[in-house]
């Protein structure tokens, strides 16, 4: 018992921490794991749901009609690796426009603040990261002889990101037509410092509601499995009876389509 009550606890407690937030505008990419992998990965939750539900209820009924919850975890649990990765990726995009700005200030030509930026930004993180590796990439290409705006909009494409085709735009824009380059990254980097602060106090904002779809998730639940080890005959109904069978496969998805609409009301659009 002591067990359970500690697995349902270790289940409400992941639910509320699944990053939330404004809802990710790009791909859903996965840190160090390719799309593709990822999404095969992610293929297997319905299968797991599925199999789990069968071998608890011992109801084919029940596991088929409450299979639709898989594929509500399986978006739900993509939409938040998609978050935790884009808020990554804003993160150090901020950092790489404060480098590029102090070294364009400095008088240093785009190329050389692009290449410096890639060093600081290793030298910051070691360990590395998405975005990290792609600037690395197109100051590799400037050092090759790629033509700066060429390097830029390739690092737009491989980069989902709308603060990255922003600064990318405003740079080749004013490379190409003239103006205060140390201005505009400027503006830029004020533009993705302001967007950060903003989905953090939305997640201030929607971290109870979360909580709270987690807990209401999460309490069916644990009534369940409890009255299940501890007085199976009191559930006797939902097992021995087609019917029953049905009920308890229509409650399982209604548990699940219920954490599925509260996640999606707490993701604010910008």
């Amino acid at each position: 018992m002591a067990l359970l009550i500690g697995l349902l606890i270790a289940a409400a407690v992941f639910l509320a921490l699944m990053p939330g937030g404004p809802a990710p505008t790009g791909r859903a990419l996965f840190d160090r794991v390719p799309a593709d992998t990822g999404d095969r990965l992610l293929w297997l939750l319905p299968a797991g749901a599925f199999a789990g539900i069968l071998l608890l209820t011992g109801s084919w009924i029940t596991a088929l009609i409450s299979l639709p919850a898989g594929f509500l975890l399986r978006r739900t649990l993509r939409d938040a690796l998609a978050r935790r990765e884009a808020q990554a990726l804003r993160d150090h995009l901020q950092e790489a426009l404060l480098s590029l700005a102090t070294s364009l200030k400095a008088g240093q030509s785009l190329p050389h603040a692009l290449q410096r930026c890639a060093v600081e930004m290793r030298r910051l993180h070691p360990r590395g990261g998405r975005l990290i590796e792609e600037i690395e990439l197109a100051a590799r290409e400037v050092e090759l002889g790629t033509p700066v705006d060429e390097a830029l909009l390739s690092l737009r494409e491989r980069v989902a990101l709308e603060e990255m085709a922003a600064m990318v735009d405003a740079l080749v824009t004013t490379r190409r037509r003239g103006g205060n380059i140390v201005e505009v990254m400027g503006n830029v980097s004020q533009m993705v410092a302001d967007r950060l602060a903003v989905e953090r106090e939305i997640q201030v904002l929607t971290a109870q509601k979360r909580t709270e779809a987690a807990i209401l998730a999460v309490i069916p639940l644990g009534i369940y499995l409890v009255v299940r080890i501890t007085n199976p005959a009191y559930l006797g109904v939902f097992h021995a009876t087609r019917w029953g069978q049905v009920a308890l496969g229509l409650i399982l998805l209604t548990v699940a389509g219920g954490y599925w609409m509260a996640r999606r009301i707490a993701s604010i659009e910008m």
